[in-house]
């Protein structure tokens, strides 16, 4: 006999977590699923030597506490996710050089004050346009509200009226947006350094994502996790478990079955059944359509053209290095350092399609980020933990070979680290204890995404954010099926991931306690499948 749960998660990754807490924490019966030994996905950390390196995470935004208690903050005390978060002394530093030519250098404070007036300082004549820049975040936050209440059916008329702001930024790009306001283009080249966490250019970007992430950013600071971002996955996990829900590790789910024209339970790769309501995947939807859905005839033709037509995003590499010698030491005083060629953001993306593997050129863009200068403990005492990371957005790596796959992987960490010793005139070489290099082969083969990528699905024009939550709870795929992770609705990085999970977690507990598309197997209309009664009086 198989078992039941209201709900089936595919995936430990952070959003699949969230959904996981707030689901269960609603009163859901839930079980997660996870093929890897552990839970996290890319909230990793791996160890080399006396090292132990963080696989992905550089900050994160909206934990801050007090009369501005970020987002984050305030769905982990909901959660009761507690954990000790170090608090990032700067927003970055931004370096463009060119021929040995420094065009702009950059050290940005947090703090929406400390920001403006430094902005004013370098840039004279931007600080009207910065505040401007900060209350775009209350618009986008009110209309972002107002329609996770209408619940995928919004008053057109309301949202023309009392959110006019927010509608206007919908239909703008980032740079778009930053010229409406009359932006000084000093101002714009140094708030445009941010553009590889949302993995396309200034001219693509949604306006109100970029506005929602980079003002979270500057107004309330960022942190990591004393023990890395795996603690947080942790920490999830426990919450979860807490609030009841189960978890199966070292387990695939290989498919989603239906009946009657909704989803009815999954199966698992050793032939275990579990019926359920809903399933909330954290695999790409292409990857469900094509491999793991039993009946792709129930996937709506719109589904199917949108999944055609979307590209994947960033694909990351890496180089960790574990150094004999502290920051001091070496002369590093920032925690971030984005290092470009050129402030033209479209020339920069496009560079990121066009890289030459084989070839001797710059790194399109080149981040590098220091945890000691936050956390002097992460590292033996006179060591420290260093990263350089790129990227791509086309799939360049498949036309590496396997037997020269070696040789350009140090081919292209060499030219990371040859950039960043030139532009900082600081020597790293000779430092190196410890060495690990991903690339995207790296990323796929451990997380299991398409191409490696680590950014969900390229936000296109059409596809961004904006489209996508104006869209809302009316895009319904398969009836019980929900998305979740990087490539859901708030798109990637660690803040839209936890945030799309608890939103993903409240749209099932509507779902199932509708009674579901067809009441599911064994239950009645208006009650979950062995549902219990929501913990601390949450709502759907």
């Amino acid at each position: 006999m198989s078992e039941r749960y209201d709900v089936v998660i595919i995936g430990a990754g952070n959003g699949g977590l969230t959904t996981a807490c707030r689901a269960s924490l609603m009163g859901l019966k839930c079980l997660c699923i996870e093929r890897h030994n552990t839970v996290g996905g890319a909230a990793a950390s791996f160890v080399r030597g006396r090292f132990e390196f963080e696989a992905s995470l550089h900050e994160i935004p909206a934990l801050s506490r007090g009369e501005e208690q970020g987002e984050l903050s305030r769905l982990f005390d909901e959660l009761g996710i507690k954990m000790e978060w170090l608090e990032i002394p700067d927003a970055f530093r931004v370096i463009v050089q060119d021929d040995g030519q420094r065009l702009l250098d950059a050290t940005v404070p947090h703090g929406r004050k400390a920001f403006t007036d430094y902005m004013e300082s370098i840039c004279p004549g931007s600080r009207e346009s910065i505040d401007l820049f900060f209350d775009a975040e209350a618009a986008v936050e009110s209309g972002l509200e107002y329609l996770g209440k209408s619940r995928g059916k919004p008053d057109p008329e309301l949202l023309q009226t009392e959110h006019a702001e927010f509608m206007k930024l919908l239909s703008m790009s980032a740079g778009e947006f930053l010229r409406k306001i009359h932006m000084p283009q000093k101002a714009i080249d140094i708030i445009s350094a941010y553009w590889p966490y949302q993995g396309s250019d200034m001219e693509t970007i949604d306006a109100s994502r970029y506005i929602m992430m980079t003002c979270a950013y500057f107004r309330g600071g960022a942190y990591m996790p004393k023990l890395r971002s795996h603690d947080l996955a942790n920490e999830l996990e426990k919450a979860a478990r807490r609030k009841g829900c189960d978890f199966w590790y070292n387990t695939e789910v290989t498919k989603i079955l239906t009946k009657d024209g909704a989803v009815c339970g999954v199966e698992t790769a050793d032939g275990r059944r579990v019926e359920c309501c809903a399933v909330v995947s954290n695999a790409f939807p292409d990857v469900v359509y094509t491999k793991m859905l039993d009946d792709k005839s129930l996937i709506p033709e719109t589904e199917l053209k949108k999944a055609n037509a979307r590209s994947y995003g960033l694909r990351a590499f890496v180089l960790y290095l574990g150094l004999d010698a502290t920051p001091e030491e070496l002369g590093i005083r920032d925690y971030t350092v984005f290092i470009y060629p050129t402030t033209d953001t479209t020339k920069l993306f496009e560079l990121t399609k066009k890289s030459d593997l084989h070839g001797s050129c710059l790194p399109a863009h080149l981040t590098s980020t220091c945890i000691n200068i936050v956390n002097p403990d992460a590292t033996p005492p006179g060591t420290c933990h260093f990263a350089l990371t790129t990227g791509y957005v086309s799939d360049l790596w498949d036309k590496v070979s396997p037997e020269e796959y070696n040789t350009v992987k140090h081919r292209i960490a060499d030219q990371l680290l040859r950039r960043y010793e030139e532009v900082m005139g600081i020597d790293i070489r000779s430092h190196i204890e410890e060495v690990s290099i991903a690339t995207p082969v790296t990323f796929a083969r451990y997380m299991g995404t398409p191409q490696g990528t680590v950014y969900g699905y390229h936000s296109s024009s059409w596809d961004g954010m904006s489209a996508r939550v104006l869209a809302g709870g009316g895009e319904q795929t398969v009836p019980g099926l929900f998305f979740t992770g990087a490539h859901a609705n708030r798109l990637s990085g660690f803040f839209p991931t936890l945030t799309q999970g608890d939103l993903t977690g409240r749209q099932v507990m509507g779902y199932v306690m509708s009674g579901g598309a067809t009441q599911g197997p064994g239950k009645k209309a208006g009650s979950g499948q062995g549902a219990r009664k929501p913990e601390g009086g949450g709502q759907s």
